[in-house]
């Protein structure tokens, strides 16, 4: 069985490079609904049975210029939320934003929207469905568009499953990342 994991094409969305907590989270609705650059993405001359995408537009887009036939929508693999750790009116760095939200989502904290445990749960869950969806109707070959921070604990989890293929930190948008199980 082979899973093709893209990162959804590069978003079209600004951000200052200073921003008050308020800022932050306007940006990160900016970014959900923002366009994206297209680019060519090689599927490794691989017949992909099936595709999944998540439920963000960007991934959508992305899943539909890569993929020709019918596109299964999941809210399970949908980006991390991201929160600033704290209010404030002071113009912080955005990747002191970035960090410190990403630091508190690691470390569960309240201020996040979904905890690390939930995400790790929903890649889980998604990939209990993929299986059983394969063998039900003898998938092989299995495309997901999904985004980059939850990617990572989508890798984790395929690899807890026997899966073998490249970990990935920071993935590049609209890139194919194969893994495998015999």
């Amino acid at each position: 069985m082979r899973i093709g994991l893209v990162r959804h094409f590069k978003v079209n969305c600004e951000k200052k490079a200073f921003m008050t907590s308020k800022e932050f989270k306007d940006w990160e609705t900016d970014y959900n609904n923002s366009e994206v650059t297209r680019n060519d993405v090689k599927l490794q001359g691989i017949v992909w049975n099936k595709c999944y995408a998540s439920t963000l537009s960007r991934a959508i887009t992305t899943a539909q210029d890569v993929y020709s036939g019918d596109i299964v929508k999941s809210d399970l693999i949908r980006e991390v939320p991201i929160n600033p750790l704290f209010k404030s009116n002071l113009k912080l760095p955005y990747w002191f934003w970035a960090v410190t939200a990403r630091f508190a989502w690691y470390t569960n904290h309240t201020s996040q929207e979904e905890q690390k445990l939930h995400t790790e749960l929903n890649a889980k869950n998604f990939v209990d469905f993929l299986e059983s969806e394969a063998q039900r109707e003898g998938s092989e070959n299995i495309l997901v568009v999904t985004h980059g921070f939850f990617m990572y604990t989508l890798q984790k989890e395929l690899k807890k499953r026997g899966f073998y293929g490249k970990m990935v930190m920071t993935p590049q948008n609209g890139r194919l990342y194969l893994y495998k199980r015999d």
